[in-house]
């Protein structure tokens, strides 16, 4: 059992049913693929807050389940992880959103996400005196970008307008096509992670570039981003990291440790662990931080179980410890 006296983390986010399809390659329009189907827990939200109480953190999540069987087993999968499910709502007559992801032997993903919206939060549900208090009184909130953008709304609301002032992680992912509705809120985020391509869809359409490279994250996207009051602007892919602030202009490359092409659970694994570093530190972060972060990534090559592959401390430290990949060496 881990210590769980480290600091409070709360996370926004999904929890759902994954059906994992693992084949040797995504399958093209009309194409066929080989491979075998499994079923796990998922959603970014659950993955994210499994990730964090792994490492010893107190973890809220404010999600929503339906009230048939998967719901039932999320939540009590949820409390032998540790994590507090009191605001994990349970909508009675409804299923469990089921979310089909398809893993090529690369580490490469394609999903499918329900697009059913009867098992989701709402505004409401962030209205209530426990929910305003696990948003304000945490030493850090994490948001994904799964709920309605409506919710996403009310809950950086909540956190702009609280005594306290947790530190904000925000996840930029899934992609959300309403950056209008968020960008009044950039100046209260701490840090803004996402891949750049996600990243570049929070930015004016005129600098949103299609297929965003490493140069237009530093000529168009950051220097955007970080204008509009986002305190870090972080591009996390393919186990490596980019970070730009006032302070940090920061290159993380991937770890000797990384041998696939991506993985589905490496941004859970680092927003985790980059949660933790925050919280136990309590400063702001620095190179090691993400360094550390980076190293979590690399921690969690998992072709499916996504939540069951999130790393302990102990793991993480091992490959932070490796030796750093020169730009040279692939």
């Amino acid at each position: 059992m881990v210590s769980r006296d480290q600091g409070v983390l709360t996370v926004v986010g999904d929890a759902v049913i994954d059906h994992i399809y693992r084949t040797d390659r995504l399958p093209a329009e009309g194409g066929t693929a080989h491979g075998r189907f499994e079923e796990h827990f998922g959603g970014k939200g659950l993955n994210r807050a499994v990730a964090a109480a792994r490492l010893g953190l107190r973890v809220r999540l404010i999600s929503a389940v339906g009230g048939d069987v998967a719901g039932r087993r999320i939540i009590r999968y949820l409390n032998r992880q540790g994590i507090d499910t009191d605001l994990v709502k349970t909508v009675d007559g409804e299923s469990t959103p089921v979310v089909a992801v398809i893993i090529a032997s690369s580490g490469a993903t394609g999903i499918i996400s329900d697009s059913d919206d009867a098992v989701r939060l709402s505004r409401d549900d962030l209205r209530t005196a426990a929910a305003r208090s696990a948003l304000t009184s945490a030493d850090a909130v994490l948001l994904t970008f799964e709920p309605p953008i409506a919710v996403i709304d009310q809950a950086l609301g909540v956190i702009r307008r609280g005594r306290t002032r947790p530190r904000l992680l925000v996840q930029a992912t899934p992609s959300t096509n309403s950056p209008q509705y968020i960008s009044k809120y950039f100046g209260r985020i701490d840090y803004l992670i996402g891949t750049r391509r996600e990243l570049a869809e929070l930015v004016a359409e005129p600098a949103r570039p299609p297929h965003p490279s490493v140069a237009d994250f530093d000529i168009d996207v950051a220097p955007q981003l970080l204008a509009q009051g986002v305190g870090s602007v972080c591009a996390v892919e393919r186990f490596e990291c980019s970070v730009r602030s006032a302070a940090l202009n920061l290159d993380v490359p991937r770890s000797f440790a990384a041998v696939l092409a991506d993985s589905p659970g490496s941004y859970a694994a680092f927003s985790a662990a980059f949660a933790y570093r925050l919280v136990t530190a309590g400063r702001p972060a620095d190179r090691a931080d993400f360094e550390w972060a980076t190293a979590a990534m690399a921690a969690t090559q998992s072709f499916g179980d996504v939540s069951g592959a999130m790393p302990p401390v102990s793991e993480i430290d091992r490959i932070a410890r490796l030796p750093a990949r020169s730009d040279n060496q692939e």
